[in-house]
């Protein structure tokens, strides 16, 4: 564990439970909604939740990565959607290692705890000013925008990969977030129309790493693949509430023709164990790979391409196993699964939609391949620093 980090005297997994009822109470909001509750959002910042990859030296946690999944499992079986805001600005507060001091001071006088929000998806156009940028288009898939006070995005400008950042105020929101599972995520797309960004508000993802003195933790010098460890854990946390679940009903339901209950019978027996070592299997992989890949940053080890492939493995065995293993509860379950409502019907659609995310999709075991066989590896995000 680094140093400098105050894991030691936060207790993230601790607080992560004692706000987890609260949580749990109005998910209902969001999965209507279409965002999460007010309510959940300040629970989240008053907790620390919001602050768990803001550094130290500015007022924040600075957690572990293997202490930060604990936490955001924890957040997920409560309501994956409050989990996955965590997510957001937790990637936000790593990717500001990158950033201009100017942009940082900027974002730690809007709030207290900002809000901060990311997506590394479709590029939109950027083109080159005196002082900045002329940002141009659409992207899908910002979660938490509508609640966000920053918002960044991927943008191209002669051929340099840049993420940017406007205040909220400075991009439309369409209101096209209606999916199938995460539904509380606010995962709209962000219209630009030709919003100035100033340089000091853009970070060339081109460039070579120089992070500031105020990003000098261990966490710090891991490479951008440790951002999507939280969306693994959200997995994780969703697989936990359709075991629990499923025990609690294999408990009391008699199902139809029979005289004992349901955990009486063989069929369920055998998936819940497999949904059992399917979670236990996912959780020990992932919090060994990224344990190990916080040591050798901490020993200020560089990483190699198989070794940064290697927790894109851990991401994808991870999201589509808790898929996997939420389908065998689902059968195990029968028609007790299926209503509106039920927890293992939201576990469901949940894991399935995050076995779909890019950073740990089906395609990444084959980015993992690529990069062990010295190929062209087809992921971007997967190579870099």
């Amino acid at each position: 564990m680094s140093p400098k980090s105050q894991s030691t005297t936060f207790d993230a997994l601790e607080a992560a439970q004692a706000i987890s009822e609260e949580l749990r109470e109005n998910a209902p909001y969001g999965e209507e909604k279409g965002q999460l509750a007010p309510a959940s959002v300040e629970a989240l910042a008053r907790s620390g939740m919001l602050s768990l990859w803001r550094p130290s030296s500015l007022g924040g946690h600075e957690c572990d990565p293997v202490s930060y999944a604990l936490a955001a499992e924890e957040v997920a079986k409560a309501d994956t959607a409050a989990a996955w805001l965590m997510h957001g600005v937790s990637a936000t507060w790593f990717d500001f290692r990158l950033a201009q001091p100017k942009l940082v001071d900027e974002v730690l006088a809007s709030s207290s705890v900002p809000i901060l929000c990311e997506t590394f998806n479709k590029p939109m156009k950027a083109v080159a000013t005196e002082d900045g940028y002329i940002v141009t288009g659409a992207t899908p898939f910002a979660s938490g925008c509508k609640l966000a006070d920053w918002i960044g995005h991927t943008a191209i400008a002669d051929g340099r990969f840049l993420l940017v950042y406007h205040p909220r105020e400075a991009l439309e929101i369409k209101p096209d977030w209606d999916s199938l599972g995460l539904r509380g995520t606010a995962s709209n797309t962000i219209v630009a129309q030709d919003a100035f960004v100033p340089s000091h508000r853009a970070i060339d993802l081109t460039a070579p790493v120089e992070r500031t003195s105020r990003f000098d933790g261990n966490l710090y010098r891991m490479p951008e693949g440790i951002v999507p460890v939280a969306v693994a854990a959200t997995s994780l946390g969703a697989l936990r509430l359709a075991l629990d679940t499923t025990s609690e009903i294999a408990e009391r339901k008699t199902p139809f023709a029979s005289n004992t209950t349901l955990k009486h019978r063989p069929l369920a027996q055998l998936h819940f164990g497999r949904a059992l070592a399917h979670y236990g299997a996912a959780r020990a992989y992932l919090h060994t790979t990224v344990g190990r890949a916080f040591e050798q940053a901490s020993r200020g080890e560089t990483f190699d391409m198989r070794q940064k492939a290697d927790l894109f493995l851990a991401f994808a065995h991870t999201q589509q196993e808790c898929a996997n293993a939420v389908r065998l509860l689902a059968k195990a379950t029968g028609t007790s699964s299926i209503y509106k409502g039920n927890a293992i019907e939201r576990a469901l659609r949940d894991a399935d939609v995050i076995s779909h995310h890019a950073f740990g999709a089906e395609g990444r075991f084959a980015s993992a391949a690529q990069s062990y066989w010295n190929l062209d590896v087809d992921f971007p995000l997967l190579a870099m620093d």
